[in-house]
């Protein structure tokens, strides 16, 4: 199973380096699939990756999401209207070289146990791979308190995209605990955080005098896996499992809900429901 590495990237000059890339090419990364009976077949994009660990836990993971959908309210001058659409890959490496003694979570019993728990923990700075393209539009009434009511439309319009490439970006958050007693693993999920250029219009209506002013103007934004404009995220940064002594690999396929959820005049607005699919392969070596 050919693993998804650029050659050009690593230097094998000992004979440790050759053990651990052929350890490496036997993992079942891309292009196998990750397959469930509940979510779609996936194949794990091919990403600059340069092996580093000699011992522990290493895998890819990636993380995708399309949503395209809209919310709103009203007519003419009291129309609310909000639509995203956005595609998105993200992908990377995890590698775990260090073990830590005990239990890495917290309010865990018998926390001290270094028989019962196995914790696994990265080290140094590893980056990420995001392909991005999102489109966000806006429209809601403005106007004064009170009797004045309604005096003007607000327009944004925002568009931040990789145009097909891949966003260098960077790791954090993700660790492995493995419990003995119980037979049950916990993985906290892997965040990643890249920024991303993009072009935001406004356009800016009155009604009375009539007049209308439009801006438009560049802007560098930073995301997370969490900061699409308008969506939230379900709860899924710590995942669990069951684990089974002597297992060399954990394969994880999560769908995590995402909502389109607004208010206006404090009144929620209908919600709109998605998913992001989160998949991991990860395997022992050494």
């Amino acid at each position: 199973m050919k693993f998804c590495v650029h050659l050009k990237h690593i230097t094998m000059k000992s004979f440790l380096t050759r053990l651990l890339y052929a350890a490496l090419m036997a993992l079942p990364f891309s292009p196998a699939y990750a397959q469930d009976n509940n979510l779609p077949e996936i194949k794990f994009p091919d990403i600059p990756y340069t092996p580093s660990i000699k011992k522990g836990w290493v895998g890819q993971f990636v993380y995708q999401l399309k949503f395209n959908d809209s919310t709103g309210t009203g007519k003419g001058k009291d129309k609310v209207y909000y639509h995203i659409k956005v595609t998105r890959t993200n992908s990377g490496y995890v590698e775990f070289p260090s073990e830590v003694r005990g239990a890495i979570r917290s309010n865990q019993p018998d926390k001290n146990n270094v028989q019962r728990y196995e914790s696994w923990i990265g080290s140094g700075t590893k980056n990420t791979w995001t392909k991005h393209d999102e489109t966000d539009t806006v429209i809601v009434p403005t106007g004064l308190q009170g009797r004045d009511g309604i005096t003007g439309r607000m327009e944004t319009y925002s568009r931040y995209t990789s145009d097909s490439n891949w966003i260098k970006g960077y790791l954090s958050n993700t660790d492995l605990q493995i419990d003995h007693v119980t037979g049950k693993y916990s993985f906290a999920v892997p965040f990643t955080d890249y920024s991303l250029e993009g072009t935001e219009t406004s356009i800016e209506t009155v009604y009375s005098p009539a007049k209308k002013t439009t801006n438009t103007r560049k802007n560098n934004k930073r995301y997370g896996l969490t900061s699409i404009s308008f969506l939230g995220f379900g709860e899924w940064n710590l995942l669990e499992g069951n684990f089974k002594e002597g297992q060399k690999e954990i394969i994880i396929r999560q769908r995590i809900p995402v909502t389109l959820q607004q208010s206006y005049n404090d009144k929620k607005l209908p919600a709109k429901k998605g998913f992001m699919d989160f998949y991991l392969v990860l395997k022992r070596i050494g």
